[in-house]
């Protein structure tokens, strides 16, 4: 049968409603940017093939009226989303909220701004320019992840808050996968819990002042203190910690802790090098101390240094008395080079795109010849401008606020972090074993890798306490500044890629590159590119017209 003209336009026309109608319920897209940015990651794919029932997502960035940065984030979020969606097997129920819109009354509005901000999507006061005019604007970049009765709120406006803005919104994209999996992998039922000991018996540290991190790792690990000195092994624990240890560590205690990392355990160490004692309200001293652990990690190649870090380029600030107002004391916040704010490696990614860490009375740390065939990574850096005072000395607050000489912060960058990373042998070879009880199941060296990061500041995943209330404040926040800095991030970043066998990182590994036009070349050849923009588009229409005027003059004067 011959197919008519008429018939051929019917079947097309036919074909492109078909698509149109069933184009919302397709979902292709080839990725052609270098980056892959628009491609989830195999983690990310097996957490979502993991989910065993429907979750529902609600975005709270949005509006018309968000700055062009926002706009940005906004529309990678929701190409996430989309592709999330699709390759999850269970249905997954996307509501973005247009807060001004949905609450138009200020009152619903605070109280949605108080409930998101207890969940830890504090909102962004950003300013818009409005007929002449500016207009402050709060923007709430997070979204809120539920399944059944389990929840994850997932902030994401994240990144170096010490750069530009825009690289900031930058970083945000970059880490948008990554918040999105984690926030998923918080509300799911089915997931292994890895068990964590601390060592309690060696820190003197109060509960309140662990609060925050204690909160966080319970959402997707286990936890058990540990008392060292009564556990003959550390059999059944997948990573041990310890947090600013004050209590020397025994022989028999670093035994314990060697076969566990030579049998592939994780750990994670948060030590002070020094001690520090105030000195009659005058100032602070600083000595050394003696954990025990030294020796241990200098067979591990690494040498934790009895000395204090000062930068003067990146640091916190203190309220100081610098006279008097009236009859009362005139406290202004003065720079303290001894509470550095610690940059991380952007080739980790543990530490890669995070806001900067605060850090106080900071040690350095150095790598030593050892034997031992580790990998070795700096985490954590101070700014080049440091001062590194040996111990013992002391800290005046009288040298605060003071101007910053060169001449005396030509330290360099000191490493306050390091990791370790492979097949652990025993610092313990060739040497006396503790007790005759302790030595038969000793071990030399295994086939299982094992991991160790070790952080020269034990104050790191200690949160504040409001001096007011009396109550645990967020892990990183600055009452005096008003900012949370990036420790809680590191913290679990550290034990998620130790933990969970790097898998759930990998989409940190993500590079979005910025691209911004040369303004120079922007505004010198501007008129050009606007006249080859109207040109074209006119010249193809004069082109396409005239070639019908000519086939049609040909076609009627035949």
């Amino acid at each position: 049968m011959k197919l008519t003209k008429n018939g051929l336009w019917v079947i097309l026309i036919g074909l492109g409603i078909l698509l149109i109608v069933i184009s919302p319920t397709l979902h292709l897209r080839w990725d052609l940017s270098e980056e892959k940015k628009f491609t989830l990651s195999e983690s990310s794919v097996t957490v979502l093939q993991s989910l065993d029932g429907p979750i529902s997502i609600k975005v709270y960035l949005g509006g018309r009226n968000l700055p062009g940065g926002f706009k940005r984030l906004e529309k990678a979020l929701l190409e996430l989303l989309d592709d999330v969606r699709a390759q999850s097997p269970q249905r997954i129920d996307i509501e973005q909220i247009d807060v001004y819109k949905t609450y138009p009354k200020e009152k619903d509005r605070q109280a949605l701004i108080f409930y998101l901000d207890s969940l830890g999507i504090p909102p962004t006061n950003v300013v818009n320019q409005e007929d002449g005019q500016q207009v402050q604007q709060l923007i709430f970049p997070g979204i809120v992840i539920e399944k059944s009765d389990r929840q994850a709120a997932i902030l994401l406006l994240k990144g170096n808050k010490l750069t530009s803005p825009q690289e900031v919104l930058n970083q945000s994209i970059e880490g948008l996968e990554y918040e999105l999996m984690q926030g998923i992998r918080q509300v799911q039922d089915n997931q292994e819990r890895k068990k964590i000991g601390f060592f309690l018996d060696h820190s003197q540290v109060p509960a309140i002042k662990q609060l925050d991190l204690i909160a966080q790792l319970k959402k997707s690990y286990d936890l058990y203190p540990v008392d060292l000195s009564q556990s003959l092994t550390l059999d059944g624990l997948d990573a041990i910690c310890v947090i600013q240890p004050s209590i020397k560590f025994s022989t028999e205690d670093q035994y314990k802790i060697d076969q566990f990392l030579v049998q592939g355990g994780k750990g994670l160490f948060f030590l002070d090098g020094v001690r520090i004692d105030t000195l009659d309200k005058q100032g602070l001293i600083v000595t050394s101390q003696d954990l025990g652990l030294q020796n241990l990690l200098f067979q591990y190649g690494i040498r934790l240094n009895a000395n204090l870090v000062k930068d003067a380029q990146l640091c916190g600030a203190i309220p100081l008395a610098v006279g008097n107002f009236g009859n009362q004391a005139n406290l202004e916040l003065m720079p303290w080079p001894a509470f550095p704010l610690l940059n991380g490696n952007p080739n980790s990614v543990i530490t890669k795109n995070l806001d900067a860490i605060y850090g106080r009375f900071v040690s350095s740390l150095d790598t030593i010849q050892s034997g031992q065939s580790l990998k070795r990574t700096a985490l954590l850096k101070t700014s080049p401008y440091t001062q590194v005072q040996k111990t013992p000395a002391t800290l005046p607050f009288s040298a605060s606020g003071k101007e910053f000489d060169p001449a005396k912060y030509q330290g360099g960058s000191q490493v306050i972090s390091y990791m370790l990373e492979g097949k652990f042998q025993s610092a313990f070879t060739n040497r006396i074993l503790p007790t005759e009880k302790l030595a038969k199941p000793f071990l030399a060296k295994s086939d299982q890798a094992g991991a160790l990061i070790i952080v020269a500041d034990g104050d790191i995943p200690l949160n504040g306490i409001d001096p007011s209330t009396k109550a645990p404040l967020p892990l990183g926040f600055d009452t005096f500044a008003k900012h949370t800095f990036a420790n809680k991030d590191f913290v679990l970043n550290a034990f998620h890629y130790l933990l969970d066998d790097q898998q759930a990182l990998l989409a940190r590994n993500k590079h979005v590159r910025l691209r911004p036009l040369d303004k120079v070349k922007v505004k010198e050849e501007k008129s050009f590119w606007q006249g080859i923009n109207l040109a074209i588009p006119i010249a193809f229409a004069g082109i396409i017209s005239l070639l019908v005027v000519l086939y049609r003059k040909k076609k009627y004067n035949a």
